[in-house]
């Protein structure tokens, strides 16, 4: 069962099964610490930073590093997508993946925040081409 965890030196939040034994913020060890989900949003919103679109799309090209997959080379595509993921979180307080309905559920929807795990829906793996749901993504062409 997924719970939340906060760093004790920096608060930085994490929610899964296992803290991370590293924290990435602040890099202290074995630094997180079980909290309510109460306490979490408490924090979080605290501690909210705003993020250009600019910023996101940097954030997802460094996402895809080291990885099977690419942003999507169509730029007007990118553009038309993050304007969705800004829009979601304007009007529902978190990134969601534009072409997904969210349940207004809060542990369900968690998994519907860009990028959402596509990796494992049927969109990306049987399409020769490989596409998230919308997609933002595409698989690396292998040589």
């Amino acid at each position: 069962m997924r719970k939340f965890w906060r760093c004790h030196v920096c608060n930085d939040i994490h929610y899964g099964i296992f803290p991370p034994e590293l924290c990435p913020t602040c890099k202290v060890e074995f630094g997180y610490i079980e909290v309510s989900s109460q306490e979490a949003r408490k924090i979080m919103s605290i501690s909210e930073t705003t993020m250009s679109k600019e910023d996101f799309v940097a954030a997802i090209h460094r996402f895809t590093k080291m990885r099977e997959f690419n942003v999507n080379p169509d730029q007007e595509r990118v553009e038309m997508l993050t304007g969705g993921v800004f829009t979601c979180e304007q009007s529902q307080g978190l990134k969601y993946c534009p072409c997904r309905m969210i349940e207004r559920d809060f542990e369900s929807d968690l998994s519907l925040i860009c990028p959402c795990n596509f990796l494992q829906h049927d969109t990306y793996k049987d399409k020769p081409d490989g596409e998230c749901w919308c997609g933002l993504f595409v698989k690396k062409e292998t040589t």
